[in-house]
């Protein structure tokens, strides 16, 4: 039986800079130009960011630091 993306989405996983597994739902990939961004934005506003590195420079950093950063709920 085949899956559908839909399906075969909630397996993708991440990994982060600790070692451990996490969804990629829980991840929001960046470019170079918006972690400079990301991390001007949290340092102004007082707020936790962790920019973690990915597989072939990927970078990317939890959904929920880059959502409270940007205020979006």
């Amino acid at each position: 039986m085949m899956e559908t993306k839909e399906q075969d989405r909630h397996w993708h996983l991440v990994r982060n800079d600790n070692g451990e597994w996490i969804s990629d739902e829980n991840a929001v990939f960046l470019t170079s130009a918006e972690v400079r961004s990301l991390q001007i934005k949290a340092r102004l506003a007082g707020k936790r960011l962790n920019i973690q590195h990915g597989y072939e420079g990927i970078l990317w950093c939890y959904k929920h630091e880059y959502l409270n950063i940007n205020n979006k709920k």
